[in-house]
């Protein structure tokens, strides 16, 4: 069996918000690029959690991949992820059970912590919820998905309670921790669980992040950890490479005005973003196109190819949105679904 045979494309909707979109336009899009990656057979559809943000428009991921599992068929839904010390752990594993058990096992639900963000401030915990980490409340919602949950009440009351609905998928939907530090790769591996990779690192990186989660399992005494790590990528077919240059000067910009204008947690010492200068659009529009999938075809799948190749990882989230309408997108979606998709497979099939 190949390495590669459980490789599932998705796509990942963020609910940007560029200038002159109004919310309905932003949400009625991403219901249309789901319904559109389910027709065009990719395997998952990816959403994201922010809050207060005029540049992202989706507060609730969970929400939004109830609507859409209930708008499709066949495509896997994800949640990439839900800012999981916000919510309550316990009910978060009903939702997901529920979810697992409506779509009959189409749900995923992937779980972090988030930034330090004025949310932790507004929506409960403030600092010392963000300091505490993913652990404690993963492991209630881990519990709650198997079944029980301690009370922590005395007798005669109930020492633990049983959440409802069972999940479909035994023993529970599939989680997946996000990952940037050490500490988070060492909770998923502790855990059996497998990790979810953002825009941050080049494909060396993400081996060696995988990597140290392997050898963290094997200490752990798993001699299989988890496989299906998934990651998160810049996606643009391009005619030329100064269009895909030119692009993601665009996505640049937007990415560092958006971590300009996110309002930072009070108490927590967090160094005050930089002004956007040319240079730093530069610099970063630089990196993405070094590394990620953007530009003419045989650049998105020699990208694909050596981040899946390289990585480990097999389960990929393509980000396709730009600042253009809903009909750019979906053609993006297509070209990547018949064109890149299948030469990627084919490629790493012959390795």
């Amino acid at each position: 069996m190949s390495a590669h045979d459980g490789l599932r494309f998705g796509v990942l909707l963020p609910t940007d918000r560029h200038p002159g979109r109004t919310d309905a336009e932003v949400l009625a899009r991403a219901v249309a690029v789901a319904r559109c990656a389910e027709a065009l057979g990719l395997d998952d559809v990816w959403l994201t959690e922010h809050h207060f943000l005029d540049a992202a428009v989706n507060p609730s991921a969970l929400t939004l991949a109830a609507y859409l599992l209930g708008r499709t068929e066949r495509v896997h839904v994800g949640t990439a992820v839900t800012v999981l010390p916000l919510h309550s752990p316990v009910h978060t594993a009903e939702q997901a059970a529920l979810l697992d058990q409506l779509s009959g096992g189409r749900f995923v639900l992937g779980v972090g912590r988030g930034i330090p963000g004025i949310e932790y401030e507004v929506l409960g915990g403030g600092p010392r919820a963000w300091r505490a980490g993913l652990a404690t409340p993963l492991d209630r919602t881990l519990a709650a998905l198997r079944g029980k949950v301690p009370t922590g009440l005395a007798a005669p009351a109930p020492r633990s309670v049983r959440p409802l609905p069972s999940a479909h998928t035994s023993p529970h939907p599939p989680v997946y921790v996000a990952a940037g530090s050490p500490a988070s790769i060492e909770l998923a591996a502790d855990r059996g669980l497998p990790l979810m990779l953002f825009f941050d690192k080049n494909a060396a990186a993400k081996a060696e992040m995988l990597a140290r989660y392997a050898r963290r399992a094997r200490g752990n005494g798993r001699p299989r950890p988890a496989d299906g790590h998934a990651f998160a990528v810049f996606t643009r077919v391009t005619d030329s490479a100064e269009r895909a240059a030119r692009l993601m000067r665009d996505r640049a910009r937007f990415i560092l005005a958006l971590n300009r204008h996110r309002a930072g947690l009070p108490g927590l010492s967090r160094p005050a973003p930089p002004p956007v200068t040319a240079e730093h659009v530069g610099a970063l529009a630089d990196r993405i196109l070094a590394t990620h999938p953007v530009g003419p075809e045989e650049t998105c799948v020699a990208r694909l190819v050596d981040h899946i190749g390289t990585s480990g990882c097999t389960r990929v989230m393509c980000q396709v949105e730009g600042p253009e309408g809903t009909d750019e997108t979906l053609a993006q979606l297509e070209r990547l679904a018949t064109r890149v998709f299948p030469a990627v497979r084919r490629r790493l099939a012959g390795r």
